[in-house]
């Protein structure tokens, strides 16, 4: 894109450099606006993807204490299974957007501070106290009165 212009005075060379400077400035700013449109294009995906993180938990800023990087292993696999074992048991026969949503907010509601080791273990503790004393109440029904009193023991 080069044009060859004779320049015969100084008035014309600096009429001249004034022309190529303001080119020069346009298209530094058409460049720019490139670029620009270019970044913003790329970061949009990452945008979206980190709207959905922060709806997830994984990157909010309110939750500090919660978030995944504080979770153990108990909290880690609920996220994962309990999602699955809803979609295999209670919603079967449900469509795609309903189950998409319902694992959202179940994964959302999991989080480090309800479902923990901790938490785990004092339900395991319950659960083995409730059956060791519905076991040791069968064991008092078969009530054993000694030798009875009219046996021969003589």
């Amino acid at each position: 894109m080069e044009t060859q212009v004779k320049i015969e005075n100084l008035q014309q060379l600096r009429a001249q450099i004034k022309t190529l400077r303001l080119q020069q400035a346009e298209q530094e700013l058409y460049f720019l606006e490139k670029k620009q449109s270019f970044q913003e294009a790329i970061k949009s995906p990452f945008k979206f993807l980190k709207k959905v993180g922060s709806f997830l938990g994984f990157n909010s800023k309110e939750q500090q204490g919660v978030s995944p990087k504080n979770a153990d292993w108990v909290t880690s696999l609920a996220r994962i299974f309990v999602p699955f074992v809803l979609n295999k048991t209670l919603l079967r026969g449900n469509g795609l957007f309903l189950k998409s949503v319902l694992t959202l907010i179940s994964q959302r509601a999991i989080n480090p501070q309800n479902v923990n080791q901790h938490t785990l273990s004092s339900l395991i503790d319950k659960v083995s106290s409730w059956i060791n004393s519905t076991l040791k109440s069968k064991k008092k029904k078969d009530i054993d009165y000694g030798i009875p009193p009219d046996s021969e023991t003589f």
